[in-house]
């Protein structure tokens, strides 16, 4: 979908808008059909009413099941918090060192990147995760418990930053490396950034979101507006290849699976070439789940890892990093 059409939407077949699979992963609940029916009828008769609706439905992470706990090896860490605009945010650090942040996706909670805890300590590093807000132990911000926005979610990242020291490097999954570009953006000192699986941009998710729960352009535009204005900014302004350019470029390296169903690949395509000297890593043939498997993928974890290099007190300096290869 191009940017000046976004507030428009494109045309949804029975398939979905093109570029995502319109059942996704599977992972995130599916839309009740007394839910789609309401929606049906709002659109036609109430579409303001509707447009309410569906901005407390987009605010409201999903609630997905999965693990609680972090991956064989990795006890539990040091317990520390954050605050920002009064609200708290929740998190636990490991090691000394440089600090390497990591940040979940949308629905996730701070285990989810654990698997890269073990060997950033070992290079040296000290590793903090936490969760985003109205997840898992953090605290809501401005809305109603269990919702937020991505406005908050980046301003969570730049407080924890600010509050325990500037990233060597941050490390973060699909909304979440939207999140960490706003932050950086906004001035979060950071010397290198690792996006496993970017969100894609949100015209492409708005399309989504009113196929899912069958409405239609009145009720969409509504919904574009009423975030807008949450948000105080426009929502398309938040996409990575639009924020880009006001973060001064740290080295990027992007890593995405073209199986992908929930961000599509295209969508580190188009931050590669918005972004100078950023490098994309891909993976292959991690299915239907692979916006998850990611995650747990030891290749992607090991050019993570080795992007972001020893710290500088462990190395005897900043070291320059090779190209990173295509895997699979």
């Amino acid at each position: 979908m191009n940017e000046q059409g976004a507030s428009a939407g494109v045309a949804i077949g029975s398939d979905g808008p093109a570029g995502l699979d319109d059942m996704g992963s599977g992972v995130e609940p599916a839309v009740s059909p007394r839910v789609r029916r309401a929606f049906g009828l709002l659109e036609r008769f109430a579409p303001a009413i509707g447009a309410r609706w569906a901005t407390e439905l987009w605010c409201t992470p999903p609630v997905m099941e999965s693990d609680l706990r972090m991956p064989p090896g990795v006890g539990p860490g040091q317990p520390l918090e954050a605050a920002w605009r009064g609200h708290r945010i929740v998190g636990e650090s490991w090691g000394d060192g440089p600090v390497v942040y990591l940040v979940h996706g949308w629905g996730g909670r701070r285990p989810h990147l654990g698997v890269f805890i073990k060997p950033l300590v070992e290079a040296g590093h000290r590793v903090i995760a936490f969760d985003l807000p109205s997840h898992n132990e953090s605290d809501a911000g401005a809305l109603a418990p269990g919702r937020t926005t991505i406005v908050e979610c980046g301003e969570a990242v730049g407080a924890i930053v600010s509050t325990h020291g500037p990233a060597r490097a941050i490390v973060a999954h699909s909304i979440g490396a939207k999140a960490v570009a706003l932050a950086v953006a906004q001035g979060a000192s950071v010397e290198r950034l690792v996006f496993l699986a970017p969100m894609g941009d949100f015209a492409l998710y708005l399309d989504l979101f009113a196929h899912r729960h069958g409405f239609g352009p009145r009720i969409r535009e509504g919904l574009r507006r009423r975030l807008d204005r949450r948000l105080g900014m426009p929502l398309f302004n938040t996409d990575i290849p639009r924020v880009a350019p006001r973060t001064d470029y740290p080295p990027l390296l992007l890593i995405h699976d073209p199986d992908d169903p929930d961000s599509p690949y295209k969508t580190s395509e188009r931050i590669v070439e918005a972004w100078p000297g950023a490098q994309l890593m891909t993976t292959r043939g991690l299915g239907r789940l692979a916006h998850y498997r990611i995650l747990r993928h030891r290749p992607a974890i090991r050019a993570g890892v080795d992007f972001i290099g020893p710290a500088p007190a462990a190395s005897g300096g900043t070291q320059k990093q090779p190209p990173v290869r295509e895997t699979s």
